[in-house]
């Protein structure tokens, strides 16, 4: 079941700095809350800090780097600590990601991602 654009619990995302700002402006032209970490020009912050600021605002990161994010949503776990989510994804073409970050948006509620890591859904 899709979820209405301006559903109020749909997720706000933050994309790291390895995902194209444009597509942050691409998203939010269809409606979304998202922002770049490159906009707030935090983007040279260590992985952790960028976690720490995607949960300081209750955003869900979106990232590329599935090397480092599992190892850190553990920790954080393991230490007791919360975020609003991990979505990590292979490198698409902006036309591709732009398509799935939709569909997930329209398909998660920031419920369902709290604490958790998944890879960016499929079309």
């Amino acid at each position: 079941m899709a979820l209405p654009r301006d559903e109020p619990g749909a997720p706000c995302l933050l994309l790291d700095a390895d995902v194209r700002v444009t597509a942050a402006h691409a998203l939010r032209l269809r409606g979304f809350d998202v922002i770049s970490i490159r906009e707030t020009g935090k983007e040279s912050l260590p992985d952790e800090d960028v976690l720490q600021c995607a949960a300081d605002q209750n955003r869900c990161l979106i990232t590329y780097n599935a090397a480092h994010f599992p190892g850190i949503h553990a920790r954080w776990l393991a230490e007791s600590r919360h975020h609003s989510g991990i979505v990590l994804s292979k490198q698409l073409e902006l036309r591709v990601l732009l398509r799935r970050l939709q569909g997930f948006l329209n398909s998660f509620t920031p419920a369902m991602l709290a604490d958790q890591i998944i890879w960016l859904p499929k079309e």
